[in-house]
């Protein structure tokens, strides 16, 4: 069960499949059976010795928009790496308009130490100004740097379906790619433009089940 730990976001939401509003924004975990959530599914992988949770901080794709909630990939990455997930997500966020800024000084990063610290967005800064996107970027990967210092950190960028593969497109991921690691060369990045993932989507191109099993699968191994 995901545990809202959000403010009021102007909707009545009583599970995590059910924020797919634009506007809608969550704080959300997936914590031990004990605090009365859910435990890794038998089969998945073990907690290891460090039991720090991730972070993910993002978009409409990390809220399980056009998914159901329990194969969003937030959800289906403590299944597989046994850790409690955190989210911080609200649809129709970038970097360019400071959302993602905003969602990560909620996070609450010096709270929660995490050992993994994602951050999924670009699909919707597609167009935008590269000088922005750099700046906000940068000011992103500063705070968690700041907050987190003993995590490691990655992107999930852009999304070729969503806002379209073209110049644009590749312009946005190359600012944001270029100003993460600018301040932290250590930055993975999980790119499906860059990397030409094919898969399934919705009618207004947000990536299909199957696809957020495959993003669970590699933030899980960097975990």
């Amino acid at each position: 069960m995901w545990r809202l730990l959000c403010q009021d976001v102007g909707m009545s939401v009583s599970r995590f499949g059910a924020m797919v509003g634009i506007g809608a924004a969550v704080m959300a975990s997936v914590v031990g059976a004990s605090a009365g959530t859910v435990a890794a599914e038998p089969g998945s992988a073990v907690r290891t010795a460090d039991s720090r949770p991730v972070v993910v901080i993002g978009a409409s794709i990390s809220t399980g928009y056009e998914v159901a909630g329990v194969v969003a990939y937030p959800r289906m990455i403590s299944a597989i790496a046994g850790r409690s997930v955190y989210l911080s997500a609200r649809s129709g966020a970038g970097y360019n308009d400071g959302a993602i800024a905003g969602l990560t000084r909620a996070a609450k990063l010096q709270e929660r130490d995490p050992a993994l610290v994602v951050v999924q967005a670009g699909s919707n800064d597609v167009g935008a100004s590269t000088s922005a996107i750099d700046g906000q970027v940068r000011q992103v990967i500063s705070t968690v740097r700041a907050q987190a210092p003993n995590a490691k950190v990655a992107l999930i960028t852009v999304f070729p379906t969503v806002r379209g593969s073209g110049s644009d497109a590749r312009a946005t991921e190359a600012a944001i790619v270029n100003a993460a690691r600018a301040v932290d060369p250590s930055v993975s990045v999980i790119s499906p433009l860059s990397e030409g993932w094919v898969y399934g989507t919705s009618s207004d191109g947000h990536p299909d089940a199957a696809t957020h099993q495959k993003l669970a699968e590699r933030v899980a191994a960097l975990a």
